[in-house]
């Protein structure tokens, strides 16, 4: 498998990004566990866009939390690049996630405090490679060059998802996640976002993986996968 680069940019169109086998996850205690995911195995190309669908409840959250390192599977192995998540400890993880991931969720989790501007700058800023420039130029992309000083508060709620995607993808992931990302929006808000998360995704060459019930992202994603009784499937 290719090296990963020690920056987080994205490794070479075609190779292989992410390769998961055998996760299991289960909640509850011994023989009352609830198995949420059951032997699953996935993989990804760096540059594509996977949609994951599913009924509430079946494990998709569950699923990108894995493969974000914010949770650990009981069993099974996650590679993204050349790293072995499932074989870091939580602090090895959350450097690797700094690094190399970007996070967009149906909430928004823009620092309150902090400008649009501030907020877009704080993943470079965690990775010591703070620039002002990429900062006005993601502004720009988004579509908000004249919004930057304005706080989430003053921003409306396509404005804020801007944002947020421009902070998932300002420090050059190799791999964002994005559970229900236009969750909040309305029909016409979420169709904009989503052109505009594509195209950024596109551009970058970030490989994109988004859990979702929204028809518009189907419609856009390389592969459609349904998550069932703990299993992906391709769509028929």
């Amino acid at each position: 498998m290719p090296e990963s680069p020690s920056n987080g940019s994205v490794p070479p169109p075609a190779a292989l990004l992410i390769s998961a086998s055998g996760l299991v996850m289960r909640y509850g205690p011994g023989e009352s566990a609830t198995g949420v995911l059951q032997g699953l195995d996935f993989s990804a190309q760096a540059g594509e866009f996977v949609v994951i669908l599913g009924r509430s409840g079946s494990g998709k959250s569950t699923f990108l939390n894995l493969l974000g390192g914010m949770d650990q599977a009981q069993a099974g192995q996650i590679r993204i690049g050349d790293a072995e998540l499932s074989t870091m400890d939580e602090e090895a993880r959350t450097r690797f996630r700094r690094r190399a991931i970007g996070f967009v969720f149906q909430a928004f989790n823009l620092l309150p405090t902090l400008t649009a501007a501030e907020n877009l700058a704080l993943p470079l800023a965690l990775n010591g490679c703070f620039d002002p420039q990429r900062v006005t130029e993601m502004l720009r992309q988004l579509g908000l060059a004249d919004r930057g000083q304005r706080f989430p508060d003053q921003l409306s709620g396509g404005e804020q998802q801007r944002v947020a995607i421009g902070r998932a993808l300002i420090h050059r992931p190799a791999l964002v996640l994005a559970d229900e990302p236009t969750g909040n929006l309305d029909a016409d808000t979420s169709r904009q976002v989503l052109t505009l998360f594509h195209s950024l995704v596109r551009d970058s060459g970030t490989t994109l993986v988004m859990a979702t019930h929204s028809a518009e992202p189907q419609q856009l994603a390389d592969r459609v996968l349904y998550l069932d009784r703990g299993q992906l499937r391709e769509r028929s």
